[in-house]
């Protein structure tokens, strides 16, 4: 990943923070993995529906 890419990924996280939702490191590491072209889409949709539920 490019610094540019870099820095245009964490500025979509961080208006995506303002906008309200919650940023966690893990999001952008999966974002970042994403970006990378180290997993597809649906694998990571797979991942993610297979990880523990988050306490609310």
């Amino acid at each position: 990943m490019s610094e540019r890419e870099y820095e245009a990924l964490r500025s979509a996280l961080a208006s995506t923070r303002m906008e309200g939702f919650e940023v966690t490191e893990q999001t952008e590491k999966d974002c970042m993995r994403l970006m990378n072209g180290e997993i597809s889409a649906a694998d990571m949709v797979k991942e993610i529906l297979a990880r523990p539920a988050k306490a609310v």
